[in-house]
């Protein structure tokens, strides 16, 4: 009996010993699987994450709930009315929801809960009975405090349907977190101060049909990590959005647009409308439908590798400025004073571009820059096809004088545009109301495209406000 024992003990010992190496080999591939599998879209879109683990609640027990002389503890609950909220009550519901659940704010009669929300636990934030817009926000900030603060290390956040303003903000910026995943959907954000309307550091953001005002000589938006962005709307009057990347991202259907509160001063001449820098070799960007609409500097581009797929610039000195990167420039409409396309470093790639009312170059490379066109339409000013340079870029341009091109530069746009107290963002409002019939029937003509059959670029639509839609 106790040499069967040792036998069988044996055939397991070698049982073992056979499957360890398969096992040692299967673990690290394992391992590295669960590192690159991509989860990004999880919070919005979870169908395009297959194969990661959907977020629920984690059933904890939650915090001790206050006790009230005569009245005993106080219900858990997950919704807070802000027509009768009292100071504070945002924040002690916030404190005892599980880890991942649903706080909901109502506003059936307009009312705003006034208070700076702490986040230090993974929640979804919505709204209820509410629908955003300018004089009615359903969270107001109080004075240079943010709207919502988020802990570094919370695990995720999403808001939806939100509207948010900080009419005083003072150096406190609006969305404040870092090293999180933040999620926005359908959110208007507007903000009076000295930061940004969103200022979020090394996370990962997520923006699906948000808007963002604000009147500030920083950017509105300012993000840094890695972002996946459509159909979202800018206005600012001085720098739009400010992005650092430190992974790949795609950005689809932005449109950043110039309020008209400080025209002609010197924070104008030195505005931009979208800033990309940060981006190291192995990093991939692609944006496709960039808009910027009245900005010194449309677009800036430092470092990676880059796609911009259809952008519109208006109204702007330099259109589009590279500095250390490789840039590709596709099928743009591009309207500048000075330079459509300045390449001070890095290499460029352009096709199939249209740029109007340059009075230096359509294209511009710099000591040190390469420039590499095809087919790319250049509308001079009257007499300025014979005195376009192009620094040295050697390649053909096809330049056009200014008579025959269609009258968009320095137009009344300019003087018509809206301040930042009576502009409304068209794109928040299609969100929630649905476009209106005439634009699924084509829309009214524009008069600043009547001129197209003249083989000029045609410029984006023009909304209410002065910005394109």
């Amino acid at each position: 009996m106790k040499r069967l024992a040792l036998f069988a003990a044996g055939l397991v010992a070698l049982g073992l010993a056979g499957t360890a190496p398969q096992v040692a080999l299967a673990s690290p591939d394992a391992r590295i699987d669960q590192q690159i599998r991509p989860c990004f879209g999880l919070l919005l879109e979870p169908n395009l994450s297959k194969g990661c683990g959907a977020r629920r609640p984690v059933k904890r027990k939650p915090p001790r709930r206050p006790y009230y002389p005569g009245g005993g503890y106080a219900p858990y609950r997950t919704v807070v009315d802000c027509d009768v909220a009292y100071p504070g009550e945002v924040n002690d519901v916030l404190a005892r929801l599980y880890d991942g659940d649903t706080l909901t704010l109502v506003s059936r009669n307009g009312g705003a809960c006034v208070e700076s929300l702490s986040v230090t636990r993974s929640v979804v934030i919505t709204a209820r009975d509410y629908s955003p817009s300018r004089t009615r926000p359903i969270l107001l900030a109080p004075a240079d405090q943010p709207c919502i603060r988020i802990a570094p290390g919370v695990a995720f956040v999403v808001l939806e349907n939100l509207g948010l303003e900080a009419s005083r903000g003072g150096t406190a910026s609006c969305i404040v977190g870092r090293a999180t995943e933040l999620a926005l959907k359908g959110v208007v954000v507007r903000y009076d101060g000295e930061g940004s309307a969103m200022d979020v550091a090394d996370s990962r953001v997520e923006m699906i049909q948000a808007a963002f005002v604000g009147r500030t000589r920083a950017p509105v938006v300012k993000l840094s990590g890695s972002l996946q962005a459509q159909d979202v709307d800018v206005a600012a009057t001085a720098i739009g959005m400010a992005v650092e990347t430190s992974r790949d991202s795609r950005l689809r259907d932005i449109r950043v647009v110039r309020l008209g509160d400080w025209s002609g001063s010197s924070r104008t001449r030195n505005s931009a409308g979208f800033v990309l820098t940060g981006v190291n070799r192995d990093q991939l960007v692609q944006i496709d439908g960039l808009s910027t609409d009245g900005f010194s500097r449309g677009i800036y581009i430092s470092g990676g590798e880059t796609t911009l797929q259809r952008p519109v610039v208006r109204d702007s000195d330099w259109a589009v400025v590279l500095e250390g990167a490789d840039l590709r420039v596709l099928d743009g409409r591009l309207e500048a004073a000075d330079v459509g396309i300045y390449a001070a470093s890095g290499v460029v790639y352009a096709s199939d571009n249209a740029i109007a009312g340059v009075m230096r170059a359509g294209l511009f490379a710099d000591s040190g820059a390469q420039i590499r066109a095809r087919d790319n339409r250049v509308f001079a000013r009257p007499g300025g096809c014979e005195a376009l340079v192009t620094g040295y870029f050697d390649g053909a341009l096809t330049c056009r004088p200014w008579f025959e091109a269609p009258e968009l530069l320095r137009t009344p746009r300019d003087r018509a545009r809206a301040d930042y107290d009576s502009y409304w963002p068209a794109g928040a409002v299609a969100v929630l109301t649905g476009p209106p019939s005439s634009a699924l029937a084509g829309g009214p003509a524009d008069p600043y495209e009547a001129s197209a059959a003249a083989g000029g670029p045609v410029g984006a639509p023009v909304g209410s406000q002065g910005g394109p839609r």
